[in-house]
């Protein structure tokens, strides 16, 4: 975990393959008395479509992607192809909800 006490920012690093849980990070939050203003969350992964809606797996982890704002990059079709994603996550329902910032083929 990197706090940046300056700009307010708390950085959580995960192991790779290891389940993503919000709530977790949402206690430790209320614990020492700050507020969570925004959740984003670097991650690889891949799109997959079920009729209308479009998910991005990352491991065990299913996030429901949102769609982006008129004018903002697409989103990234559903393909095989593992990509690496920046984007703000709602976790208030299930699943969790994605908006993408950023996507690219995954190195």
């Amino acid at each position: 975990m990197i706090v940046d006490q300056r700009s307010n920012v708390v950085v959580v690093s995960y192991k790779p393959n290891t389940h993503f849980d919000p709530a977790v990070i949402r206690k430790a939050a209320e614990a020492a008395d700050a507020a969570i203003v925004l959740l984003q969350i670097v991650a690889r992964g891949r799109v997959i479509d079920e009729g209308p809606k479009h998910f991005f797996l990352a491991g065990e982890d299913r996030f429901l992607l949102i769609e982006p704002a008129a004018g903002a990059t697409p989103l990234p079709p559903a393909s095989e192809t593992l990509l690496f994603v920046v984007g703000s996550i709602d976790d208030s329902a299930e699943p969790i909800r994605l908006k993408i910032v950023q996507s690219g083929p995954a190195e």
